[in-house]
């Protein structure tokens, strides 16, 4: 992307602006999900642009020639401000913050049409739209102030890239033995949980597969530990994450958005929370029969060994696969699409 691009960006009108954020604590999940809404805006002829924070984390995310406009102030009054200005070009605006919804949906919902994106709830909206996926109930409590608000939620409406919805028709049921296991842990994986979990099975006849985020930190310490063991493979800015996710007999991952994603295909897992948030949902899954659920990462490797165990029971991984996919469906994109361009 060009900086005449970025300069130009907001010379013409928009249908749709998407405001995101990326890097830090923020998931990429976030942001993956927004592209998949992105790109069928733009299958279907509308013009979209992003709205993020910064540069750096859009170029190293973005895979496609849609357009952003990276937001100048540093406060998020500021930042709310400038968007504001800019949805005087804009006719809808998609926001998908996880600690901002509230706040944008209440100082720019009041005066356009706002469209929130939400995993969390227990806040005031005041947009237009309200979306939320979660299976977790207390994260489906909200004020709704304006009683046009349209509100749609459970795992039904679970937003997940097209590629999802097609790559579980190809899936099959988990093989008997477990040879190939996958780690991922966001964009970001600010605790280094994948490294820890590395040295558990480096010394086990698997092929170990990792997934390295836009914005993880820690590529040199890993690139030392796979020199030294054919058996790990590093995988980067993945194009379809979906495909890959489905050659693994096993995936351990934290417990975002990836964990709808591996419902969706039914691919068996152990969940590793890496913020508080996400700990209800690992719960909520294994609760409803999908996936099996570690905690907060704390260095007990003979509670992970347990674990693991019980997972390499194939009829524990079977049972997952249909429990999985029964729960996700991969069609909540579709459904959002369908009603926000009505």
């Amino acid at each position: 992307m060009t900086k005449k691009l970025i300069m130009n960006s907001l010379k013409i009108n928009y249908d749709f602006g998407i405001r995101i954020d990326l890097g830090g604590k923020v998931g990429s999940g976030h942001f993956f999900r927004c592209l998949g809404i992105a790109k069928e805006l733009k299958k279907l002829g509308f013009n979209v642009i992003f709205l993020v924070n910064s540069q750096t984390e859009i170029k190293s995310h973005l895979d496609s020639k849609i357009p952003y406009h990276v937001l100048k102030s540093k406060s998020e009054m500021g930042k709310i401000e400038e968007c504001k200005e800019i949805c005087k070009k804009i006719s809808n605006l998609i926001i998908d913050l996880p600690s901002k919804n509230e706040l944008y949906s209440k100082k720019i919902g009041e005066s356009n049409q706002t469209i929130i994106i939400d995993d969390l709830g227990n806040k005031e909206i005041f947009s237009k739209f309200l979306f939320n996926g979660s299976i977790v109930d207390e994260y489906q409590n909200y004020k709704i102030i304006k009683k046009n608000t349209k509100y749609f939620h459970g795992p039904k409406y679970m937003i997940l890239r097209n590629e999802f919805g097609i790559t579980r028709k190809k899936i099959k049921r988990p093989k008997h033995k477990i040879k190939k296991i996958l780690l991922t842990f966001g964009g970001t994986d600010e605790k280094n949980i994948l490294k820890k979990i590395i040295l558990f099975f480096i010394e086990k006849n698997f092929q170990i597969n990792l997934v390295l985020g836009p914005s993880y930190r820690y590529q040199k310490d890993i690139q030392k530990i796979v020199k030294k063991n054919k058996s790990i493979k590093i995988y980067s800015n993945v194009k379809n994450i979906a495909e890959l996710f489905a050659n693994q007999d096993l995936i351990i991952s934290s417990s975002g958005v990836t964990s709808y994603e591996l419902a969706c295909l039914g691919i068996p897992c152990i969940f590793i929370p890496t913020v508080k948030h996400e700990t209800k949902t690992a719960q909520y899954l294994e609760k409803n029969e999908f996936g099996l659920n570690y905690g907060f990462w704390d260095n007990d490797f003979n509670n992970f060994n347990k674990i693991f165990s019980k997972i390499s029971d194939h009829k524990i991984r079977t049972k997952m696969y249909y429990k999985g996919r029964k729960l996700i469906d991969g069609k909540g994109l579709s459904r959002l699409i369908k009603i926000i361009t009505k």
